[in-house]
């Protein structure tokens, strides 16, 4: 994505008004001179009734004004879009959280947060590359709410995976195996904003979102990371082994 705008809807709707109003132009022209030349050739006798004519002339003013109407409005969108883009630009450089579930690995890091409906038995953030592999798991805090959690980069084996775009997708299981609703947004850099016939985007490295899903913005990459997530369930169970043998040496 670059930051050059290509046409966008308010730039084509201009130029459908500009067509319509000339096309209008042309027929009220066309209309004039029929109706010029049926005056001059009228039987003074027996005279031309002038509520046809008088008619049409009120439905041309009507078309006019919604013409009018429509290319004022066109005008109040296309600044009120300008306007929008010109804040995106100010995004640039700048970590901002976005309700999408395609996190950006920047710098060999990536940052997101999970919202879980309920507590769940387990939970595992389950992330795949962009040609829908998985390249990893992290198994999350078994709370309900909110936590945020980083993630180095690294592959199930340890391998360090290039910066691009990547997908998370939650497993949250309650004690009797149903699926618990969850929520994912993703934090990122904001490297560049374009725009299209949807609106403005954002770019945070290879992912692009619409400035609608925009949820915070702030100066750090920092976020209150949870500290019992683990990159393999193998490893969270072994935790919680140790954690079990230490409370029975306690007791």
């Amino acid at each position: 994505m670059t930051t050059t705008a290509g046409v966008d809807s308010s730039t084509a709707a201009a130029a459908t008004s500009a067509t319509s109003r000339k096309s209008l132009a042309q027929n009220f022209d066309t209309f004039l001179t029929m109706l010029t030349t049926q005056l001059k050739h009228q039987d003074p006798l027996s005279p031309m009734d002038s509520t046809e004519f008088t008619n049409q002339l009120v439905q041309f003013a009507g078309v006019e004004q919604q013409i009018n109407a429509n290319s004022n409005l066109e005008k109040l969108i296309s600044a009120t879009s300008l306007n929008t883009k010109s804040q995106a630009i100010n995004y640039i450089g700048h970590f901002i959280e976005a309700d999408t579930s395609a996190v950006p690995l920047q710098d060999g890091a990536a940052s997101f947060s999970v919202t879980l409906d309920a507590e769940p038995a387990s939970v595992v953030a389950v992330i795949k590359n962009a040609d829908g592999d998985i390249v990893a798991n992290k198994t999350l805090q078994k709370i309900s709410g909110r936590q945020e959690v980083t993630w180095d980069g690294k592959d199930k084996d340890g391998n360090q995976l290039d910066d691009g775009l990547y997908t998370i997708t939650v497993s949250a299981l309650d004690a009797e195996g149903e699926a618990i609703e969850s929520a994912v947004t993703v934090y990122g850099k904001v490297t560049d904003v374009a725009s299209d016939d949807t609106g403005t985007l954002i770019g945070m490295g290879k992912v692009v979102v619409n400035i609608d899903k925009i949820l915070t913005v702030r100066d750090s990459a920092s976020v209150q990371s949870d500290t019992d997530s683990t990159d393999s369930t193998d490893t969270a169970d072994s935790t919680d082994s140790t954690d079990n043998t230490t409370d029975e040496t306690t007791n």
